[in-house]
């Protein structure tokens, strides 16, 4: 049986890029990080990528709620381009990510967590939400591929 790898999620804002892994089996997603987009970014996520052995990436896809490419999606684009020049070996899957802001911030309100700290912690829980739809998506797959 092939040895499974972590999947990381990013979920790219225009100040911060949220982070999630999967464990080794891809059963559960953890929130990682929230990394600064300051102009580090591609190494600290190349940095991630060899610590914990990642072979695939998903990369939330915010489309606009007719399901349509807009321009944060297009920003998002730009910045996988760039990924993948420095990661030619990584798989990478986008991911449509339109209701994960809303999903977080009521799942934070719900914890008790207010703006001020949600602010620091919400994109890596972003992620968290995109790493979690993904996942159960593949499980879906192997279901219908296990039934016939």
């Amino acid at each position: 049986m092939e040895q499974l790898r972590p999947i990381l999620a990013l979920d790219v804002g225009n100040v911060n890029i949220g982070i999630a892994i999967s464990d080794k089996e891809r059963i559960f997603a953890m929130p990682l990080a929230v990394i600064k987009r300051d102009g580090n970014e591609i190494e600290a996520i190349k940095n991630i990528i060899t610590e914990r052995e990642v072979e695939e990436i998903v990369v939330g896809l915010p489309k606009t709620l007719s399901g349509t490419i807009g321009p944060q999606a297009n920003i998002v684009l730009d910045f996988l381009d760039e990924l993948k020049k420095v990661l030619p070996e990584v798989k990478f899957v986008t991911w449509d990510e339109r209701y994960t802001s809303v999903i977080t911030h009521k799942m934070l309100r719900f914890q008790g967590i207010r703006s001020k700290k949600e602010r620091k912690i919400k994109d890596k829980f972003e992620a968290l939400f995109i790493l979690e739809s993904y996942l159960e998506f593949l499980r879906r797959q192997k279901r219908e591929e296990e039934n016939g």
